[in-house]
């Protein structure tokens, strides 16, 4: 898993209910790897670190709790407030 992450300049997991410790496999990445088993803690670490311009990423086998939608509401959220600004 870290290798096929190995160019991101930061990843993201949600870890809850795995089965297996995403921390550890995610190691190698060091501090460029965070989980987090709290969905709405990973959209706002999400979106905190996104700047404009970035490209994001989300791999699932699932939709986990609407990640998709909720990512996307929180950015416009924040670049909505950001024009306004």
């Amino acid at each position: 898993l870290p290798a096929s992450l190995e160019t991101a300049d930061q990843v993201f997991c949600y870890s809850a209910s795995l089965g297996w410790d995403a921390q550890a496999a995610l190691a190698p990445l060091g501090a460029r790897a965070r989980c987090e088993t709290d969905l709405e803690r990973l959209v706002a670490a999400i979106v905190a670190e996104a700047r404009a311009g970035d490209e994001v990423l989300v791999m699932s086998n699932g939709s986990f709790g609407g990640i998709h939608d909720r990512l996307l509401a929180e950015l416009e959220k924040r670049a909505a407030a950001g024009a306004k600004a």
